[in-house]
């Protein structure tokens, strides 16, 4: 079969470089399509579709709405400077709604047209006790009461205030309502607080968003919509004594975004500087520290254009991973360069890479069988990173091959010797027997046993301290902020759902008396089943029929049009279905409990504040009621994964070994193999005697490690006599991996650091005994 010639594997080379430059020329002119969600990252957690949905259901309503606080002496003055803050909110285009006045008089409408078939639990007990006169009397004493004008304007539409009641039950417990500016209070840390409630236009973690920094145009995404509300709460503090604090997802998408935005520059940056400085300790020469950075630069435009195009966006961690794993891109271009170090003048480029180009491949084929190792497990996370890191690599290697033989046609060797790695290489020479070796068994057995893991997904990321002290605060005024656990409720119809939340809300009684949690948030302490409202209607006809009443309504003075008026709205009253309810201004705010006709039957949440006992929460059995807990699920996959982890990263030896074998014989693949076997090993009793738990991410990185180290091993095995020059590409290779990682492993999100921590350690050890995979020199004659 005909080769194809240098020139032509150029010339297609030039042509994927162009629609490259072009597609992403496409790509970036459309903006890139980032992702800031941590939560994307992990796997769902859950098999069972509506619980999934409803996680996914509650992350996006609670994902668009905002709470400021804003506090002052008085309630004046917190008012005042809540109305300066909400304006500031409105102006900054970032909200689809921004509220602080409660819309009073639509929601009094919607309660007049449900009370009766909506009366308080309590009101119906009292009556069907039979205790008609003394609920009469005491009706009549709250004319004189707190709220006594206003019971007396609405006494002629509703006597015996019931819709008035409701309203009034809406309002959660420790929160009062100023009818005059129809504002939401607050009371804690000596001070009066005005709430004020925005939802932004999209999901919190999407940053596709317009963001132009100006607010004379709408502005979408986590940035404007956390600079708008930063901006809120200095507007607040202008006025003299007045404190406000907020919380929102996107606080934390933004700063997330932000952090990792500049940790890509930074270890990006780094990388790159410490890999040109490196290019110039061994080069020299400003050519090749260019033409070393082609790969690179060609892995990073395919890695993104691929992942964009097969996820449909790329995460910031993605960014964050790839910036380190993609340095090992410029690893085949330093090897070809090293073995231009030391050779005569009749070295070309051409010959260097027909000469490598086998370990070269099986370099690339074993790092991409540890990436891809990454993508079996069903983690969106890894997938990516496995993808973005893949398909840069490959590009990489594919660079050196098609192009550095036309490219570096006349590039001209180094003819000065390489003293340090000679020095080194010798070293290893003078050692005769490796049984000292055994002796590195005592302390990794040691460290081995200390070893432990840790899986909990909050030791994944970190919190803001300035926001989780915002959210503290919010959480201890406002004592029905919603936790992420909730339980799901299942029936067959709308109304037995109501019915099953109804006998949870019975045996949640304990739990909340006994502040095992503070409150319990359900559509059915407002919407009771249809047959309580019947109930409900029933109870009211029969025990207001007395004529004690008309000669109450008649002592109040109302007339008798009024009277009839309200007999006649009691006769035709009905129960109130779902949908009127969610569809009313009194009921819209409970969609948020609702998930709607599922798979199995109909479904909605009862969300729970200031957890304190899970175990009891999910003690609780109810026929059609499920405890989720998201963070706790997540939690235990993440332990089940790392298990995957370590069982793939045997797996993907095995797969090593075997792609190995054909070219170096069972025993050459073995010795190939056991650096990197040691260097992992190492890298984990490193782990346990400085105390760092085992997580998937570590987990996963010993892929990276054993991928990495192997293709070390391979460039010593494929050397030779040459082991000089391997030793100069495998120091650079090393060098510029264990600089990107050792930025990594100081990142500030403990996910990465862990990553980075582990590859930093294994990598130091497999360049350490990547010289034992060696052919043994022949003896010398005397």
């Amino acid at each position: 079969m005909r080769r194809i010639s240098e020139k032509s594997l150029f010339y297609i080379w030039c042509i994927a470089i162009l629609v490259m430059g072009i597609l992403l020329a496409l790509l970036f002119a459309r903006g890139l399509p980032l992702q800031t969600n941590l939560m994307a990252l992990l796997p769902s957690g859950e098999s069972d579709p509506v619980a999934q949905r409803a996680v996914q259901h509650l992350e996006q309503q609670l994902g668009e709405r905002h709470v400021l606080l804003i506090g002052a002496s008085t309630a004046a003055n917190a008012i005042a400077a809540a109305e300066q803050a909400a304006k500031t909110l409105e102006q900054s285009k970032a909200f689809s709604q921004v509220t602080l006045q409660q819309p009073r008089s639509t929601g009094l409408a919607s309660a007049k047209a449900m009370h009766f078939a909506l009366a308080s639990p309590a009101t119906i007990a009292q009556l069907k006790r039979g205790e008609t006169a003394a609920f009469l009397q005491e009706q009549g004493a709250q004319l004189y009461g707190p709220l006594g004008s206003l019971r007396a304007a609405l006494l002629s539409q509703d006597p015996l205030f019931l819709a008035g009641d409701l309203l009034s039950r809406r309002l959660e417990k420790g929160v009062d309502f100023d009818p005059s500016s129809g504002v939401v209070l607050l009371h804690g840390e000596g001070k009066v607080w005005a709430l004020i409630e925005a939802k932004s236009k999209t999901r919190a973690f999407d940053d596709s968003g317009h963001d132009t920094g100006s607010d004379e145009v709408a502005q979408t995404g986590p940035a404007p919509t956390a600079r708008a509300i930063y901006a809120a709460i200095d507007s607040a503090k202008q006025q003299a004594g007045v404190d406000a604090i907020a919380a929102g997802v996107a606080l934390h998408a933004d700063l997330a975004s932000s952090n990792a935005k500049s940790e890509i520059s930074r270890i990006g940056v780094g990388s790159w500087l410490g890999a040109v400085l490196l290019m110039w300790l061994a080069f020299r020469r400003i050519s090749a520290i260019v033409f070393c950075l082609v790969p690179l630069l060609v892995a990073t435009g395919v890695a993104i254009l691929a992942t964009t195009y097969y996820f449909g966006s790329i995460h910031v961690l993605t960014l964050v991973f790839g910036a380190s794993l993609i340095g090992v891109a410029i690893d085949y271009g330093t090897h070809c360069f090293a073995d231009s170090l030391g050779a005569d003048q009749s070295w070309t480029m051409s010959e260097a890479v027909k000469r490598l180009r086998p370990a070269l491949f099986y370099g690339v084929a074993t790092s991409v069988t540890g990436y891809l190792a990454l993508a079996i497990a069903p983690f969106p996370g890894l997938r990516e990173i496995a993808v973005f890191s893949s398909t840069g690599l490959i590009a990489a290697y594919l660079t050196v091959v098609m192009a550095f033989p036309v490219l570096l046609k006349h590039y001209q060797p180094h003819t000065k010797g390489m003293r340090l790695t000679s020095m080194i290489i010798d070293v290893y020479e003078h050692i005769h027997s490796y049984k000292y070796l055994l002796l590195l068994l005592i302390p990794a057995l040691y460290g081995l046993s200390q070893l432990r893991a840790n899986d909990d997904v909050h030791s994944f990321y970190a919190v803001d301290a300035k926001l989780a002290q915002m959210e503290q605060r919010i959480k201890a005024l406002f004592a029905h902020a919603p936790e992420n656990q909730f339980y799901l409720v299942e029936g067959r119809s709308a109304d037995e759902v109501l019915q099953r939340e109804q006998q949870l809300l019975q045996q949640l009684q304990p739990l909340l008396a006994s502040e095992e949690i503070s409150a319990a948030r359900a559509l059915s302490q407002n919407l009771p089943s249809i047959a309580t409202q019947n109930d409900n209607i029933r109870t009211l006809q029969t025990a207001l029929a007395n004529p004690a009443y008309r000669a109450w309504l008649q002592e109040l003075g109302l007339s008798d049009a009024a009277i009839a008026n309200d007999q006649a709205a009691l006769a035709a009253a009905q129960p109130v279905s779902l949908a009127q309810w969610l569809a009313s201004d009194l009921g819209r705010a409970d969609a948020l409990l609702w998930l709607g006709q599922t798979e199995r039957g109909y479904a909605s949440l009862v969300l729970l504040s200031n957890i304190k006992d899970k175990a009891a929460l999910a003690a609780i059995k109810v026929d059609g009621v499920r405890f989720v807990d998201r963070v706790n699920d997540l939690s235990a996959l993440m332990a089940r994964y790392r298990d995957l982890a370590l069982g793939l990263t045997a797996a993907s030896l095995l797969a090593m070994w075997l792609v190995m074998a054909p070219r170096h014989g069972w025993q050459g693949a073995s010795l190939i193999m056991l650096p990197s076997l040691m260097a992992a090993m190492g890298a984990l009793a490193l782990f346990g005697i400085i105390g760092i738990a085992l997580n998937i991410f570590s987990a996963f990185a010993l892929l990276i490690v054993l991928a990495l180290g192997i293709d070390y091993a391979i460039f010593f095995r494929e050397s030779g006599e040459e082991s000089h020059c391997a030793m100069l590409g495998v120091c650079l290779d090393s060098s510029t991996t264990l600089l990107s990682f050792g930025l990594l492993a100081a990142s500030s999100l403990p996910a990465a650091q862990s990553f980075g921590l582990m590859v930093l350690f294994g990598i130091s050890l497999a360049l350490l005994f990547a010289p034992l995979a060696r052919v043994p020199a022949p003896p010398k004659n005397n």
